[in-house]
């Protein structure tokens, strides 16, 4: 009796320890889920940025739903791109920059665009230019020129100038203000976490690459559609966006954030 006893207890002790079945629930790749703060919500708004989604850096219900459910679909369907080479698209909607070879997504990143006041322009245009540690010029007496490697300096440390039909002065660049990439902040430019441009956008573009700046509405009609939706039956739906293989570091504090 005492033997059956014991057996009873340990088999209601292993049945406390595994309540439920060992299956593991799914959960998306990412890199946000042991972290804290403002590195957090840089990788949320990375993970935002991969899967297609409206970047916001909250875990709002669509991206739960990509974040737990295996059926969501993640792809980009592109028709008549402008090269079989490499090439950006800036989706002014969703607040992405995206890196493609021909057809194949190969970078995803989260970015900032221009206010209301200054909008970031839709046009379909092409990398003029290139820099390393930038200085910029202060918007033509608008703000303060800030000189290379200052730190105040708020196209960080990667400068690519663009030629747009019809608008000048427009580039993709860093940050002195990550806090703000997946908003519409800038004057215009589009911003990038300096990790993002630094590592695997700028070391691959090249003077001369096409890219294309609009609304998801306005990129469709071009033949670019950058979908996330959930598939029908229980397979697993196929993921065709990059997986960054490095995580955001973006050290700073509220009090060293600086207002430009």
């Amino acid at each position: 009796m005492k033997i059956k006893n014991s057996f009873g207890l340990i088999v209601l002790s292993a049945l406390m320890l595994f309540p439920t079945s060992v299956r593991a629930e799914y959960v998306r790749p990412n890199h946000f889920m042991d972290k804290s703060g403002a590195e957090k919500v840089a990788e949320i708004k990375k993970f935002q940025a991969l899967s297609n989604l409206t970047v916001t850096g909250k875990i709002n219900d669509i991206t739960k739903k990509v974040l737990y459910n295996s059926n969501m679909v993640v792809k980009d369907d592109i028709q008549n791109a402008p090269t079989s080479g490499e090439w950006i698209v800036v989706n002014k909607t969703k607040k992405t920059l995206t890196f493609y070879s021909g057809t194949a997504p190969m970078y995803k990143f989260p970015i900032a665009l221009g206010t209301n006041e200054t909008p970031t322009p839709s046009a379909k245009g092409k990398i003029q230019s290139k820099h390393v540690n930038p200085a910029w010029g202060g918007m033509n007496g608008k703000y303060k020129p800030a000189k290379a490697d200052d730190p105040n300096n708020p196209l960080g440390e990667r400068w690519m100038g663009l030629s747009l039909p019809g608008y000048s002065g427009y580039g993709i660049h860093g940050t002195i203000k990550p806090h703000q990439i997946g908003t519409y902040a800038s004057n215009g430019c589009m911003r990038m976490f300096n990790y993002d441009i630094e590592t695997f956008i700028f070391p691959r573009a090249r003077v001369g690459m096409p890219v294309w700046i609009g609304t998801d509405e306005e990129l469709a009609s071009w033949g670019v559609r950058q979908i996330v939706e959930e598939k029908k039956d229980n397979s697993v739906a196929p993921i065709n966006t990059p997986v960054n293989s490095e995580p955001v570091e973006e050290n700073y504090t509220v009090d060293e954030l600086l207002v430009f």
